[in-house]
């Protein structure tokens, strides 16, 4: 009788120590799998937003019979980069009556809207470009699907608007910018910039 008391302490003592066991793998599993998780050498905080954001428009007509006012929108940090619509001073040749130029330190970028030929659509133009830029590639910035292509010495992109149109963005380094042209679609500020793209038919 006092065996049978001893015993079952001591069965109990036994699974006790070995679900303490148990918990402390997976306590000490846990930090490994989160360091396994981050990625080495790049901070785990969020992006900060930048402290003076604004949003810069470009609006043109889009369509024939049923035109319509398209308004390009962009965010962009305003220490960093300087937002304006002109008529004159392109970054580079347009035959549009005006542009929207987005420059910084490092790059600029021009924003003109394209009209689609008679019959064709954002599949068809991608197709056009391709017979006269080998390099085409899919684009993806946010929400935005366009295709990429290089163009002398400057990096185009192209998004559909609507069924009338689409936006063509020229990207241009800066002088005194060494990188290769390459590295500027991979450019944090480009993504940036880029990704906050939004089209929205007014009128």
């Amino acid at each position: 009788m006092k065996a049978w008391k001893i015993a079952v302490p001591l069965s109990l003592a036994a699974v006790g120590g070995i679900v303490g066991i148990v918990l402390m793998k997976k306590k000490s599993a846990k930090p490994a799998a989160e360091k396994s998780a981050a990625k080495p050498g790049k901070p785990n905080d969020a992006k900060k937003a930048p402290a003076n954001e604004k949003t810069g428009s470009y609006s043109f007509i889009s369509g024939f019979q049923d035109a319509a006012t398209v308004e390009a929108t962009l965010r962009y940090d305003a220490e960093r980069f300087r937002f304006d619509v002109v008529e004159e001073g392109f970054l580079s040749y347009s035959s549009d009556s005006h542009v929207a130029l987005v420059e910084g330190e490092d790059f600029s970028l021009q924003l003109e809207y394209g009209a689609y030929y008679s019959g064709e659509d954002f599949d068809g133009h991608i197709k056009a470009l391709r017979e006269k830029h080998a390099d085409i590639v899919p684009a993806v910035y946010g929400e935005n699907k366009g295709c990429r292509y290089y163009e002398g010495d400057n990096v185009c992109f192209v998004f559909p608007v609507d069924a009338h149109s689409y936006l063509l963005v020229t990207g241009v380094k800066a002088k005194g910018n060494d990188d290769e042209l390459s590295a500027l679609p991979e450019y944090e500020d480009m993504k940036d910039l880029l990704g906050s793209l939004r089209f929205e038919r007014v009128g």
